[in-house]
């Protein structure tokens, strides 16, 4: 009798336990109150869910146009590929029991044009990027790694591609490059110095 009725109070407790993290899932949190807080201009909607909090997070940002970085030709024919972008993102970060970040995980959209400058010849892309980024200290945004995966085209006006990214990139929470599978030229010129890998995209601007 005694045995049942012990097996009788915990379930209750159990019970009166999970009710209390119910009440509390869905309770809105001040993005302020997290470490750290998302920024503002991501829109986070902050909610608890059990011991955890998980902000909603998602921005357009206004086009972009400006220098790539990327520089085609030599000498006196030199010039740096223009790049109009259209950006937007959307994801979630996730916080533990004492607000510290533990994780962020979040998608990338973009779109835009790349082109001379001196001629206005004009390529389009697109991409689809997706971030998982776990800390290994809970609130230091520059621990852990960050796993990227996704797709990068580059295609001319009449159709084919010019240029095409896809894989995986591993880098540190500061952005330190660690490793990569799949085709990546950008990333080879922006890292490794290899001019070789965007001559492509020169190529389809002249």
């Amino acid at each position: 009798m005694n045995k049942i009725r012990v097996r009788f109070v915990t379930l209750i407790g159990l019970i009166c336990l999970l009710a209390g993290q119910s009440a509390f899932a869905g309770q809105p949190i001040d993005p302020s109150t997290l470490n750290p807080p998302p920024p503002p201009e991501f829109n986070p909607v902050c909610e608890k869910d059990g011991n955890q909090t998980i902000c909603t997070v998602q921005s357009s940002d206004p086009p972009v146009a400006g220098g790539t970085g990327v520089i085609c030709g030599t000498g006196a024919n030199a010039y740096e590929v223009f790049q109009f972008q259209n950006r937007s993102v959307v994801g979630h970060r996730y916080y533990d029991q004492n607000g510290n970040l533990t994780r962020r995980h979040f998608h990338e959209v973009d779109t835009g044009t790349l082109s001379n400058p001196i001629n206005h010849v004009a390529v389009s892309f697109s991409g689809r990027l997706t971030t998982l980024h776990d800390l290994s200290v809970p609130g230091d945004i520059t621990s852990g790694t960050q796993v990227l995966t996704g797709h990068f085209r580059v295609f001319p006006p009449h159709g084919g591609t010019v240029i095409f990214e896809a894989g995986r990139s591993v880098t540190s929470g500061t952005g330190d490059f660690i490793r990569e599978s799949g085709p990546h030229p950008f990333q080879d010129y922006f890292v490794l110095g290899d001019t070789v890998a965007v001559q492509p995209l020169c190529d389809a601007l002249q």
